[in-house]
């Protein structure tokens, strides 16, 4: 089992995990998660106004 990580076959199968795929997956999942974050944008943006608002009405000083 130890000679497949060190010459970095998958157990089973013929692949062999190079430099090259491993930058290609962390490309891939980058991308990936660019475009979910990128259409999900607008909860974070709102739940970052939401906080902002709810922390400066929490140090607003009261009128009466």
């Amino acid at each position: 089992m130890s000679d497949f990580l060190v010459l970095g076959l998958i157990p089973g199968t013929p692949i062999q995990i190079t430099f090259v795929l491993w930058i290609i997956g962390v490309i891939g999942a980058l991308v990936g998660f660019g475009i979910w974050f990128g259409q999900r944008r607008h909860l974070f943006r709102d739940w970052l106004i939401v906080t902002v608002l709810v922390v400066a009405m929490r140090h607003e000083p009261k009128l009466s």
